[in-house]
């Protein structure tokens, strides 16, 4: 027996990561979905439809691209991993390469409909984004920059989300502008609106608390930090704050973080210690 529709499309969308935008081009464009209608329209999914959605996630992490997915559904087979993604990888690689900015801004804004911010982010953008600074050819810098101002151009046009917890972003260390932007774009991904604060002077929050009002902190960790540093800073840091960034973990073996800390922040906002709400479970 079928399960009854509930689900408005935002509580879908926190309850899966994927965002609304993302969810209605999996209906309108490849029929991946279903959901009922109220009786002005709006999208009401079901615990069903939930768990498909789930499926579908589960086929775009073996590499399926989203045009497949429909098929498999219907009659899974064994995937070979990564095609999808390393396909996508080769044409941003080959359009940056080429100084094709038109076509890499058509390829981006295409993966970000799409796709999830998160998985987009993991198996895409950043491992793209590493392959161009690992060129062995002279005009790699220009390559490289050119990639790099675009695709932040892009997530700016992205960053459209107007409801949703309030979290602000803030850089520490030696962490560039487009971590930051990137960190945004995978908050928007959890139905999360943002705002920059740029590289923090952690000092200074407490001075601006009542005017700059967020629902959480993410704290971008990069290199060059150091105990005395974080021993310093801890009592500027909100209570609704937390640290993100793979460095982190060192700073973490290290006993110097005091606050909760994740990898990144798709794990921060589904995990058992969030200091602030980001998706409701």
């Amino acid at each position: 027996m079928a399960s009854d529709p509930k689900y408005p499309i935002r509580d879908v969308s926190r309850l899966t990561g994927i965002n609304p935008v993302t969810l209605r081009a999996w209906q309108r464009r490849y029929g991946l979905l279903k959901p009922a209608r109220t009786e002005k329209g709006h999208r009401l999914y079901s615990d069903d439809d939930v768990a498909l959605i789930r499926q579908i996630l589960h086929w775009l992490e073996q590499g399926v691209s989203i045009g497949q997915v429909k098929g498999l559904l219907a009659s899974p087979e064994p995937v070979i991993g990564g095609s999808n993604w390393e396909q996508a990888r080769a044409r941003l690689l080959d359009a940056a390469q080429a100084l094709n900015l038109g076509r890499l801004e058509t390829e981006l804004h295409e993966l970000a409909s799409l796709y999830p911010a998160e998985l987009l982010l993991r198996r895409v953008i950043e491992p793209w984004l590493a392959a161009l600074a690992r060129q062995a050819r002279p005009d790699r810098e220009l390559i490289e920059q050119g990639a790099r101002a675009l695709l932040a151009r892009v997530l700016y046009q992205i960053l459209t989300i107007q409801s949703g917890p309030r979290i602000a972003v803030g850089r520490v260390g030696q962490v560039n502008e487009l971590s930051a932007v990137m960190a945004q774009f995978e908050l928007q991904g959890l139905e999360c609106r943002s705002i920059n604060l740029g590289r923090l002077a952690p000092q200074q929050l407490p001075l601006v608390s009542g005017r700059l009002r967020f629902d959480g902190l993410v704290v971008l960790l990069g290199a060059g930090l150091s105990a005395g540093w974080f021993k310093e800073m801890a009592p500027h840091w909100p209570d609704n704050s937390c640290f993100v960034g793979e460095l982190g973990t060192l700073y973490q073996r290290q006993g110097w973080l005091g606050r909760p800390f994740a990898v990144s922040i798709n794990d921060i906002a589904r995990g058992p210690h969030a200091p602030f709400d980001l998706v409701q479970n």
